[in-house]
């Protein structure tokens, strides 16, 4: 075994101390890939410590659990507001760790409980939480009230970012949580998570503003849109009746006060992801008492593609790769194929992910145009005087492409490819 992946028995009790730096003081909770604990350091200082247990894994899933706990780390660097912070990622014994903010006002239960919340303002922070990760090309996919917590100041943020980007139908989920409350973390799931033929779309924003859709029903009635959920028969039910789009509409009818979100949630809770809200924009374009709030932030990368056009690996095994496309049309490479690379097939850029099945050998296509020096995307290549089609779709902004017609890059655009997830910037 690799001896970066070797992970020595470890105890997490309180009272111990990790690395002789942090004391654990109580456990917060489990989250995706591991345990949270509240801890202080030797000046007293107060921080959440999530402990990826690697010595409990078999040794032949380490090294793909420690890239995704690298990349749930990095997630929590994105520069906003909205998401807990991820300060520091470190080692204990071989068992990777990562400090965080520690947001002790608790979880969003807490701030509901509380009388009059302020719903517009809950829905405001978690969105901008929503398009600070999709605009670094991250989805959260398991978006749910015990992964949004409650800063200091009372801002409302998202956490707990494991399974960021994964594609997983429910016999992964399952595996995923067995110990905890798999019932609560079925609630949240859009239909397409739980049909197989659709797993290529889990990975888009559409799957995290149906589970908005489903937080913000619970915090407005207290209960889950499609029905309860308690036991195997209820999660069958529930299951069909979202894939239907069968929710509980009656709500409104008996709370006036409360009739403005009915629109919000019917363009959230729609089980066609195709005619869901496709992004956040869309829903402050259509909520005029979120659009004030809703202003996006600046870019943190350069817009201006004059200069040259930069693919940058915002998720996926290269995580942080650069791909210049101008390199490639000084070397007069107009058309670049793009895919995943094996003993038949080599692409100009090849795409590598943790589990390739969800990237074809010839998936996606990009085109230089000389005439007004841009460059265009397609799904799929040409191949053996054929065009072949990827056998996972390629995704622009949420939007599947088709070979027919390409794509203009623009800059901010996030390219999907199974799991990797490209952003478009400048030089």
């Amino acid at each position: 075994m690799d001896i970066d992946y070797y992970a020595a028995r470890c105890t997490f009790e309180r009272g111990n101390r990790i690395n002789q730096r942090f004391q654990i003081e109580k456990m917060l909770g489990e989250g995706s890939f591991g345990m949270v604990y509240k801890v202080v350091d030797k000046a007293g200082r107060s921080y959440a410590l999530k402990v990826l247990p690697l010595w409990k894994r078999p040794s032949e899933e380490r090294a793909e659990l420690v890239q995704r706990f690298k990349m749930e780390f990095e997630t929590g660097r994105i520069n906003s507001p909205y998401l807990v912070h991820s300060m520091e990622y470190d080692k204990v014994e071989g068992n990777p760790f990562i400090v965080m903010e520690y947001c002790q006002k608790g979880n969003l239960y807490k701030m509901v409980e509380r009388p009059h919340p302020d719903y517009d303002k809950i829905a405001h922070d978690i969105l901008l939480g929503l398009q600070a990760l999709h605009k670094n090309g991250k989805v959260h996919r398991d978006l749910k009230p015990e992964n949004i917590l409650i800063k200091n100041n009372g801002t409302v943020a998202l956490s707990d970012f494991g399974t960021s980007g994964m594609i997983a139908g429910l016999s992964l989920w399952q595996k995923i949580f067995h110990k905890v409350d798999i019932f609560g973390t079925f609630a949240y799931m859009a239909p397409e998570q739980s049909q197989p033929k659709k797993a290529k779309a889990t990975v888009l924003p559409t799957t995290d503003i149906f589970s908005f859709g489903v937080v913000m029903y619970e915090i407005l009635f207290h209960e889950y849109p499609f029905g309860p959920l308690n036991n195997e028969a209820d999660l069958e039910m529930y299951i069909k009746r979202a894939g239907k789009g069968e929710w509980n509409r009656a709500k409104f009818s008996s709370n006036a006060s409360l009739a403005k979100w009915q629109p919000l949630l019917e363009g959230c809770l729609n089980p066609d992801y195709e005619t869901r809200f496709q992004s956040v924009d869309d829903i402050f374009l259509s909520t005029s008492y979120l659009r004030k709030s809703g202003q996006q932030r600046q870019s943190e990368f350069k817009t201006d593609l004059s200069k040259g056009v930069i693919l940058r690996v915002m998720q996926g095994e290269e995580h942080g790769k650069l791909y210049r496309l101008n390199d490639f049309a000084l070397q007069n490479h107009f058309i670049i194929n793009c895919g995943r690379d094996n003993e038949q097939t080599k692409n100009n850029i090849g795409i590598k992910d943790f589990d390739s099945h969800y990237v074809s050998r010839r998936h996606f296509t990009l085109e230089y145009n000389v005439q007004n020096r841009s460059w265009y995307i397609r799904d799929g290549q040409w191949y053996d005087g054929q065009w072949q089609d990827s056998l996972n779709g390629t995704y622009v902004n949420s939007h599947e492409l088709q070979h027919l017609e390409g794509n203009l890059l623009k800059a901010g655009d996030i390219i999907t490819v199974g799991e990797v997830k490209l952003r478009v910037e400048g030089e």
